[in-house]
């Protein structure tokens, strides 16, 4: 069970390298004919659905994250990449890391470009919410029944409820800030949807990397 989310807010300064981070959700994977080696994996992207080999598809979950090293290091470009070496070893991951950010399946998020990324995605969520308990009532889990996924703080846990009504995650932000603000919320974390944002783009691999969300372009 990966836990996080208890210094969230600590740095809110748009500062630092860009993360990379994967759009689109998986679909399964397809072996074509019996007792074949050949296999796809599909990945839904908007309305399309992109049918990926394993090392295009092996980048491509990368992207998710890889658990421990998380908290070491920013997931960027560089990570993913290095984190391929020992996957991929002999392959040159440069060219099919530039497709697939050229083909939107891959993005990197510079801090000055967060916005904007938030106007143009959604999040789709998974799982079940879970609440609290109290032991930890400040932390919120996700998860399945008896088998939290992930705990977070009530604003990421708000973010991701917040995910199945369809609006783009600078919606999301914006929705849940101005109902902080009417509610004379003092904590500028909670009534900044720029501050929210960042909170959130900060732990997202914790949630790509654990299933519990997926990014997807709006249309």
């Amino acid at each position: 069970m990966l836990l996080y989310g208890q210094d969230i807010h600590s740095n809110n300064t748009p500062c630092g390298p860009a993360p990379l981070l994967p759009v689109g959700e998986f679909f399964g994977t397809f072996h074509p004919t019996v007792g074949s080696p050949d296999r796809i994996h599909r990945v839904r992207l908007g309305v399309e659905v992109w049918e990926l080999d394993d090392q295009r598809f092996t980048l491509w979950a990368l992207a998710h994250g890889a658990g421990a090293q998380l908290a070491e290091q920013p997931w960027t470009l560089a990570a993913v990449r290095e984190a391929a070496v020992r996957l991929l070893p002999g392959v040159d991951t440069g060219p099919l890391l530039d497709g697939l950010i050229a083909e939107g399946l891959l993005v990197e998020v510079a801090p000055a470009e967060a916005v904007e990324f938030a106007r143009r995605h959604r999040v789709g969520a998974r799982l079940l919410g879970l609440g609290n308990s109290a032991e930890e009532p400040w932390l919120w889990s996700i998860g399945f029944f008896e088998r939290p996924m992930v705990k977070v703080t009530r604003t990421v846990f708000d973010l991701w409820e917040r995910a199945p009504a369809g609006e783009s995650l600078w919606e999301i932000c914006q929705a849940l800030a101005a109902e902080e603000r009417a509610a004379n919320a003092t904590d500028p974390d909670l009534f900044d949807p720029e501050r929210m944002l960042t909170a959130f783009l900060r732990e997202i691999h914790q949630l790509l990397v654990a299933g519990v969300i997926y990014l997807e372009p709006l249309p």
